[in-house]
């Protein structure tokens, strides 16, 4: 498992050792994914013990999976296959990444602004120059204003539902933030959700 963020180079070490008698070799590596990874076998203890380091070609850029196979002497196992996943952390969190609203009854004279609208921390994990460029609700009854708390570090999406123009019955819509940080865009999914009677 190779796993980072954007850009960062990633390297990971294997013990291959053999139990049997005979002294152990491996022959050949071929690999399903050269355009990502690099590795490199050393001999810790000949025909017995090696050690293969993978690493990513340059900084990770996005996940993939992939196989690196190892040809041996061995009769038992003349092959050794290894999976290799490359996985992109996400930088930008949002928190809560799903919005209930619960039963909304449109029957009431008087009704709680509050329950019409809620809020979302947006951030990125490390460093900051993180920009908001737009925010894109999935109907026109919900809006979405964003504020920042401190220069591209954290913000605040308040979502509101204009109580208007709901319609009765389930709905399930989403809100999708799209952000900007170091030459890479990213989008983050809101889901919202709840029931007007």
């Amino acid at each position: 498992m190779l796993k980072g963020y954007a850009g960062d180079k990633i390297n990971v070490k294997l013990t291959i050792s053999s139990l049997e008698e005979q002294p152990f070799k491996i022959t050949n590596i071929t690999s399903t994914i050269k355009d990502k990874i690099k590795y490199k076998l050393k001999t810790i203890e000949k025909g017995k013990v090696y050690n293969l380091e993978i690493k990513t070609s340059s900084g990770i850029k996005e996940s993939f999976q992939g196989k690196v196979a190892l040809k041996t002497n061995s009769q038992k196992k003349p092959e050794l296959e290894i999976v290799v996943i490359g996985v992109l952390e996400k930088e930008i969190t949002a928190a809560p990444e799903y919005l209930y609203f619960g039963v909304i009854n449109t029957s009431k004279d008087t009704f709680d602004p509050q329950s019409f609208e809620k809020t979302i921390t947006v951030s990125r994990v490390r460093e900051h120059g993180l920009t908001i460029e737009k925010v894109e609700p999935s109907s026109d009854w919900i809006t979405a204003e964003t504020e920042t708390n401190k220069k591209g570090e954290k913000f605040t999406i308040s979502v509101k539902l204009d109580k208007n123009k709901l319609q009765k019955g389930q709905f399930r819509e989403q809100v999708k933030i799209y952000a900007h940080y170091d030459k890479i865009s990213e989008v983050v999914i809101i889901m919202l959700e709840g029931k007007v009677i």
